[in-house]
């Protein structure tokens, strides 16, 4: 299907939609230069966040939003920021807080504005496949893993899951448990770093190591469970 055949309705959308990107390609020209620079500079962000006084907290959880919306770097390098800062408890909950809002913000910009732009251009039986297979426990597992590997850009994911026809709970709920595990991980790093407990340290990167390796584990599983099936 082309362009000729968008209707008022969806061609507005695609305005919208179009405009929403510029706006998120302009702030990111913009702010992504002081991200990139200091997001692995936990004691500027520090003294950063220190200058705003008691609503600190909430310039961090926006600028981890932000962090999600603009895709610049992997979120886990302000979730180290957020563990120095923060400690573990405070410093999980402000950035759990922070990179679910952001990926609610990414995954209804996609789903209001891109899923009936997407579906006159791709085929409706297309887009169901892939709805069915993030609706199933092979899409939730799919979600866990990827997840959980370090380092990887996860925010991207709520893009595309928001221009299918997913559930918005099931994958608030997929995701948001998915991300526990490497948050956690992240913010002990960054708050065994400030308290210097290089013992704590060495312990929250073999936890890191060994569930790297069992997500490995679980996806080689599956996916030679699959081969099987399909053979």
């Amino acid at each position: 299907m082309d362009i000729k055949s968008l209707d008022k309705k969806s061609t507005l959308k695609l305005v919208f939609l179009a405009l929403i990107f510029m706006i998120i390609t302009i702030l990111g020209i913009n702010i992504s230069p002081w991200l990139i620079e200091h997001a692995r500079n936990p004691e500027y962000i520090r003294d950063f966040l220190s200058g705003y006084g008691n609503i600190g907290f909430l310039v961090y959880i926006l600028i981890q939003a932000i962090q999600v919306i603009l895709v610049i770097i992997p979120v886990d390098f302000l979730s180290i920021c957020g563990g120095f800062i923060y400690g573990i408890p405070i410093g999980f909950a402000l950035t759990f807080m922070g990179l679910m809002l952001g990926s609610v913000i990414v995954f209804y910009i996609s789903r209001l504005f891109g899923h009936e732009i997407v579906s006159k251009f791709i085929a409706i039986e297309k887009i169901e496949k892939i709805s069915k297979i993030l609706n199933s426990s092979k899409g939730t597992i799919g979600i866990f893993i990827i997840c959980c590997i370090p380092l990887l850009p996860k925010d991207i994911m709520m893009y595309i899951a928001g221009l299918t026809p997913i559930k918005a709970s099931r994958m608030f709920l997929i995701y948001g448990i998915s991300r526990i595990p490497s948050t956690f991980i992240w913010v002990s790093i960054g708050a065994n770093a400030y308290d210097k407990d290089y013992l704590g340290l060495g312990i929250t990167i073999v936890i890191m190591l060994l569930m790297l390796f069992m997500v490995l584990l679980l996806g080689r599983y599956y996916h030679n469970k699959e081969k099987k099936l399909t053979h």
